[in-house]
């Protein structure tokens, strides 16, 4: 069995209007999975480098069935699995650290983590 480390998170996420979703994602029935970048909240584009390549590191996270319906600019505490734990560390993913949310390159939202637990 892969044990799995979770955090609490506060998440945002931002409109269309803003580069962000069209619709906000259903997390209430499917999993969704988008990446989390440690860094400025307030970004809202990709740093990309020479040859048109991303240069940030995008961190695998996933959105458990359940969680409560969205809304864009409303901030909600959810429960995030760090996907790709233990063989990533994580190391950015500590409390009080911020982020964005990405799909590809495009940024969705954005947090911080409130609290972290890993799996024994």
């Amino acid at each position: 069995m892969n044990a799995l480390a979770n955090v609490l998170a506060e998440v945002t996420f931002i409109p269309h209007s803003e580069g962000g979703r069209v619709q906000v994602p259903d997390c209430a029935s499917a999993w969704y999975y988008p990446h989390l970048v440690v860094g400025d909240p307030g970004q809202r584009s990709a740093v990309v480098g020479p040859g048109n390549v991303l240069t940030e590191e995008y961190l695998g996270v996933g959105f458990a069935p359940g969680t409560e319906a969205f809304d864009f600019g409303v901030p909600r505490e959810v429960r995030l699995r760090l996907i790709y734990f233990p063989r990533l560390a994580y190391e950015g993913v500590v409390p009080g650290a911020t982020s964005t949310l990405r799909e590809g390159s495009r940024i969705v939202g954005f947090g911080r983590v409130l609290a972290r637990q890993d799996a024994a």
